[in-house]
């Protein structure tokens, strides 16, 4: 179902802010689900295409589209730093390295592409949405690469989970403690979730690779059926919808993917007409999130463009 009057552009801050706000979007840049507040949030821009900092979120319980943090100032927006002069983030490219701590309230960053030189940002950062202040939690990550990074929240352990194209990473938001979990190579075009049934984290991009959260195994996952964006490295958008325990995939137009899990099986599981625009080739990351409250995905694929939420047939 397309949600009216969704459109980001509608709430761009009024005074405009550097490069072109088709940035927030189309420049690699992701999303995640405050599942506390049941609203996809958006958060990106960086390098050469956007400076502006500011967040967006689509609330399902209005169904409307907000700008929840307000952009720094523009002439702090020249310098190629982690943080600007006012203390809070600069925008970068933020691929699939966004998620929610449900138990803490505080939105996760980690690496990314940096505004303006496009630099890769070794930092971490928060945002607590009960103080409503940003926060470098650390200034330099273990991390060893910083771009086309993944994380995921895991409510079980209450980590995030975050995987690089070299390491596999677990971090304490409370006690801002990092832990190297496994070292297996992930390529850079690639989106991930957790199975929670399972304990598996599944990326998605270069066939479908899976970690064991037990014993941190990476391994390739034979499926049969599969749509070109599984094996497409073109950073699809995926979530894990615990109802129906299916791993759901979206990479533009009007076609929804399930992956069962215990059979390897793909199936295209959406029954009525969608979207018509293609997902930006640069990827959809974690703009197609799943929204517990409501069992529905979320989608934000353009400034330009209204918001979509999909329910699998019941």
């Amino acid at each position: 179902m397309e949600l009216p009057n969704t459109k980001i552009r509608s709430v761009l801050p009024v005074t405009p802010q550097s490069g072109n706000p088709t940035g927030l979007i189309q420049a690699w840049s992701g999303g995640t689900v405050d599942t506390t507040r049941s609203r996809l949030l958006v958060w990106g821009g960086g390098h050469m295409d956007y400076a502006g900092d500011e967040m967006y979120a689509l609330d399902l319980a209005t169904l409307s589209i907000k700008r929840i943090v307000e952009p720094s100032p523009v002439s702090s927006q020249a310098s190629c730093t982690s943080a600007l002069p006012d203390g809070k983030p600069a925008a970068r490219h933020t691929y699939d390295g966004l998620t929610y701590a449900a138990h803490v309230d505080k939105f996760y960053a980690t690496a990314g592409s940096l505004s303006t030189c496009g630099a890769g940002d070794p930092a971490t950062w928060t945002y607590d949405f009960t103080a409503n202040k940003w926060s470098m939690a650390m200034a330099k990550s273990p991390m060893q690469t910083y771009y086309g990074t993944m994380a995921a929240y895991d409510p079980a352990t209450k980590l995030v989970y975050i995987k690089d194209q070299e390491g596999f990473y677990s971090y304490a938001v409370e006690t801002n403690i990092y832990k190297k979990l496994g070292s297996d190579f992930a390529d850079y075009h690639l989106s991930a979730a957790i199975d929670t049934k399972r304990r598996k984290f599944v990326m998605l991009g270069n066939g479908v690779q899976v970690i064991d959260m037990v014993n941190y195994s990476m391994k390739t996952m034979a499926t049969t059926k599969a749509p070109s964006l599984v094996t497409g490295a073109g950073s699809p958008g995926v979530a894990y919808d615990p109802v129906a325990d299916r791993i759901v995939a979206w990479s533009g137009g009007g076609n929804v993917y399930a992956l069962n899990m215990d059979t390897g099986a793909w199936s295209q599981v959406a029954t009525s007409p969608g979207p018509t625009a293609a997902a930006p080739v640069q990827g959809t990351f974690g703009r197609w999130g799943y929204v517990p409250q409501y069992n529905v995905f979320a989608l934000i694929n353009d400034i330009d463009q209204n918001a979509w939420v999909f329910r699998l047939a019941k």
